[in-house]
């Protein structure tokens, strides 16, 4: 049976490498794309239409310009909170596909770019970052600057619909799901477009500012106020079946966005819109792929490292009520302040707060209770080392193989410090947790362990619901679930072989912290 097993682990493996292999070639094909320094630093991704890579006609290795009267309009695409350019990318991509030259740019704080990100980002403060990437697109010889439009999701709808309200020569703005500040001048042909299962805020926030602009109450959703001609154009359109995520990888949204640019920017279409990005579908692919490599990826570094007794499967469920007990309290102690805010990560230094205050409640019970059994943590610790590193590494490199198409996962150096540092104030977390509620067979130990997880999770939407949390970690949970649930089947394949904690507890670590220390809004730079 083994034999088949392994087997069957080497052609999902192959697999996976067939569906990286052929996303890595996907993210070179056309539209054409080259990325671009803005001034201050700003990263940036520009697409336009004509084949990628070094294929003949890529218009960016062209040598001449083409005549202005045959330059596209431009775009100008601006991320949310917790995203960078890359979570915009397959809507940049449909856009360009489509007749437009399009600038993805990462915001201040976020992605690649380097700058830190300020606690007055509202109303204006994200409007220099937007007003850099619209005047590189005036003055590039690529597109045609006088006709620029700007398109925002989230975070990035409310820097859209500030900086189209402050430059009157602006001929479009689109928020999708978001809008936070209107300012002295009066946006042209503003679209708001949001999900069905967007947060209620968002869409009253939508109708509201929709109203004030075509001078309606209440807006009706779905028809057009004032024309393109004039400038004045204003709708609200809701994307049925969409959450806060999905609207930006939905086709009926991109197809909705586009006709709306074509009405705005006086684009004459001659064909049917184009909605072509196969890199989500290889990328969700590769996800579950991946999700099935960590059971060989776990019992081989299980194998790796040091062997420990099983410990007897008693108490687990009052472990699990330890847990929560511990979550529970350590919530009104961070709930004024984050003591961890030197970690200048938003929103995830108030998640790692109420861990790590947890960890340490847990830590205390654990050594209390004698259940923390130091000497198995120092007798072989040299190959648990070895076997944390090699399993973490290769799941590093496999998920930044695809996330491609979801968020940059390489750190800057800032934000490897801030990972450092994260790495610090979650191990005793981690390491508490798998003392504490992994026991047992293999069978009762995962299930104590998902238990265990599903606690957090739903405590951890209990905090944001009373408002000890930021609201926006209800915007992200799907993507903590998943990565629980990556966390439990490679805790549960490595523990089927080894019973080594501390090697689960360092890989959850380092697994746990890494997105956090990547995706989120970082505030200082060296």
């Amino acid at each position: 049976m083994w034999t088949y097993l392994r087997v069957l682990a080497w052609l999902v493996a192959a697999w996976f490498i067939l569906t990286v292999a052929r996303l890595a070639q996907d993210q070179k094909r056309a539209p054409a794309q080259i990325d671009v320094v803005l001034t201050g630093g700003i990263p940036g991704t520009m697409y336009l239409p004509g084949p990628g890579g070094m294929a003949a006609g890529n218009p960016f290795l062209t040598p001449f310009p083409p005549p202005v009267a045959e330059r596209p309009p431009a775009v100008v695409l601006v991320h949310g909170f917790i995203a960078d350019r890359e979570t915009m990318s397959s809507l940049a991509r449909k856009i360009a596909q489509n007749g437009y030259g399009v600038l993805a740019i990462d915001m201040r704080g976020h992605g690649a770019n380097r700058n830190p990100f300020g606690a007055d980002f509202m109303p204006g403060g994200l409007r220099p970052d937007v007003k850099a990437a619209v005047d590189f697109m005036r003055s590039s010889d690529r597109v045609d600057g006088s006709r620029v439009a700007v398109i925002g999701h989230s975070m990035g709808a409310g820097a859209a619909l500030d900086y189209a309200s402050n430059d009157p020569e602006l001929k479009a703005a689109i928020m999708i799901s978001g809008g936070f500040n209107l300012g002295p001048v009066r946006p042209k042909n503003a679209l708001f477009i949001f999900a069905q299962h967007d947060p209620d805020f968002i869409q009253d926030l939508s109708k509201t500012f929709a109203a004030h602009l075509a001078g309606v109450q209440p807006i009706a959703v779905g028809k057009l106020y004032g024309d393109f001609a004039h400038g004045n154009a204003v709708e609200v359109i809701q994307m049925p079946g969409l959450n806060h995520v999905t609207i930006l990888n939905s086709n009926r949204a991109a197809a909705t966005i586009v006709k709306w640019l074509d009405s705005s920017l006086g684009a004459a279409r001659t064909g049917d819109i184009t909605l072509k990005d196969p890199r989500p579908r290889l990328a969700n692919i590769a996800s579950w792929l991946l999700l099935i490599l960590l059971v060989p990826i776990g019992r081989i570094a299980g194998s790796i490292a040091s062997g420990w007794p099983e410990r007897e499967a008693r108490g687990g469920w009052l472990a699990i009520a330890i847990l929560a007990a511990a979550l529970i309290v350590a919530m009104p102690l961070v709930a004024n302040t984050s003591p961890v805010a030197f970690i200048s990560l938003i929103v995830a230094d108030s998640e790692l707060a109420w861990l790590g205050v947890a960890g340490v409640a847990i830590i205390a019970v654990l050594v209390i209770w004698r259940r923390l059994e130091w000497h198995w943590i120092r007798e072989g610790i040299g190959l648990t080392l070895v076997a944390a590193a090699l399993a973490f590494a290769t799941i590093y490199v496999c998920q930044n193989s695809y996330w491609v198409t979801l968020h940059r996962l390489a750190l800057t150096p800032e934000r490897m410090v801030a990972w450092i540092m994260a790495i610090l104030i979650m191990l005793p977390f981690w390491l508490g947790f798998e003392f504490l509620v992994r026991r047992g067979g293999i069978v009762i130990a995962t299930v104590l362990g998902s238990v265990g997880r599903a606690a957090i999770v739903v405590l951890l939407f209990a905090g944001a619901a009373i408002g000890i949390f930021p609201t926006v970690l209800f915007l992200i949970l799907p993507l903590i679930v998943m990565n629980f649930v990556m966390l439990e089947v490679f805790a549960a394949s490595a523990y089927s072989t080894s019973r080594n904690l501390f090697l689960i507890a360092l890989v959850e670590t380092l697994l746990f912290t890494i997105p956090l220390a990547a995706t989120n809004p970082i505030t200082f730079m060296f």
